[in-house]
């Protein structure tokens, strides 16, 4: 007898318990789970409270899908976690759906019987506060914690699954209203911050992995100290959803080089730009060398660094603007290479001096072949067009050594020290 039949169910099994179970944190979605909610609400109601974590989006972009995961597994675990301590395992935990950012509670009525409308509102506030403990704005920053609560009510003359959908549907139309009160306050804060302003710069230096020589130093913007706004990445997040990343990405470059006096002679001056704003004339208009020399700079002690993960849509544009910060003397350099969008083409677009490899390439470098091969084939490419690369966050001596071994000159990274308003005249590795 043929085994075809039975290998067919065994695929048939698996797509469909995929379609039925998210893979990343092991939950089901929630419209796998209609009979244990029916026998939930008792014929008579339920709660639901949806969680949703915003910008993961952004996140996944920025440091790739691996952490995006595991945030999530993190998120999953944690309620799973006070489920089983403060309520017995009651609540039923899903996923709206597979691979999605948005955990669907559900709080059955034995739970609610007493005071249904206090105790739902008890229970969501504790999901709440144990996961917005675990997001805190120095691990993730731009991350933010949304919450739609809602009752379901028993009726016998509508069919409950599409009774659960409808509510579900309103919890995330209730989280979608905080979001958007809550990016109304974020805007109305990022405007009083540009408005003082209240952006800074610290320091990083880029070093030599021989002899720990210091190449330059890369700027780095900080928001007002113990806020939501201290890290810049919740400060680009914010700017982003309020179309402020003009104003901030602007502001970010005038404290670069407001705070750059103490910087050693020779050594560079790397400061981020985003793709989109590179028509500032601030830095290419008859007062750029006046704007430099308040600092100590000239336009070859500069090198900006173009991020890959803002796609650039109008190419010819970019070109003809990269080619006037060419014709001033600056130095170009493309970060984040490895992860972001059309690295090739950017590549072709440009003359950089130096290629910034990724830092989700250089963790664990020493232990991924995958990797030293995929640095390698960028250091032939360097070659190739007459640059240097640099490997970002770098973090143990096992890195140094593997990078050293593949041929890599440059290194930045918390192994060379930390970012600070000082500037170093010269590093010493201390893992």
């Amino acid at each position: 007898m043929s085994d075809y039949p039975r290998k067919d169910l065994q695929t048939e099994l698996l797509s469909l318990r995929a379609s039925l179970f998210d893979g990343n944190t092991r939950l089901p979605v929630y419209s796998a789970c209609f009979e244990r909610l029916k026998a939930m609400a008792e014929d008579r109601y339920l709660g639901v409270i949806l969680l949703q974590i915003s910008d993961l989006e952004r996140l996944e972009a920025v440091v790739g899908f691996e952490r995006y995961e595991s945030i999530l597994r993190r998120a999953a675990f944690h309620v799973q976690d006070l489920n089983n301590r403060e309520f017995n395992g009651e609540l039923l935990l899903a996923q709206r759906g597979v691979y999605d950012d948005q955990f669907t509670v559900f709080v059955p009525y034995r739970v609610l019987n007493h005071g249904a409308v206090a105790t739902l509102d008890r229970v969501s506030k504790r999901l709440f506060r144990a996961l917005e403990d675990d997001l805190k704005p120095t691990d993730h920053p731009g991350l933010s914690l949304h919450l739609g609560v809602s009752m379901l009510h028993y009726n016998p003359f509508l069919r409950f699954e599409r009774l659960v959908h409808r509510v579900v549907e309103e919890t995330a139309v209730a989280a979608q209203h905080q979001q958007e009160t809550e990016a109304v306050l974020h805007e109305l804060e990022l405007r009083q911050i540009l408005s003082r302003p209240a952006i800074t710069s610290v320091y990083h230096p880029i070093v030599s992995l021989e002899g720990f020589e210091i190449l330059g130093f890369e700027a780095l913007a900080r928001g007002p100290a113990n806020t939501p706004y201290h890290w810049p990445e919740a400060l680009f997040s914010f700017a982003r959803q309020s179309k402020l990343s003009y104003q901030l990405d602007h502001q970010c470059k005038m404290a670069a080089l407001a705070g750059v006096r103490g910087k050693p002679k020779g050594a560079l001056l790397f400061v981020n730009t985003l793709p989109s704003t590179l028509a500032d004339e601030t830095f290419t208009g008859e007062e750029a060398s006046e704007l430099l020399h308040r600092s100590g700079l000239t336009a070859s002690d500069v090198v900006w660094e173009l991020t890959e993960r803002h796609a650039i849509g109008d190419y010819e544009t970019f070109r003809t603007l990269m080619g006037r910060y060419l014709e001033m003397g600056y130095r170009v350099a493309i970060d984040d290479v490895g992860t972001g969008f059309s690295s090739i083409q950017t590549i072709t677009h440009v003359r950089p001096l130096y290629l910034k490899v990724d830092i989700s390439l250089v963790k664990d470098v020493d232990q991924h072949l995958l990797k030293q091969e995929l640095i390698s084939s960028l250091l032939i490419l360097g070659r190739n067009i007459g640059a240097q690369v640099i490997a970002e966050g770098v973090s143990t001596t096992r890195e140094l050594d593997a990078l050293r071994e593949l041929g890599v000159v440059f290194g930045q990274g918390f192994l060379f020290g930390h970012p600070s308003e000082a500037f170093p005249a010269r590093v010493t590795p201390s893992p």
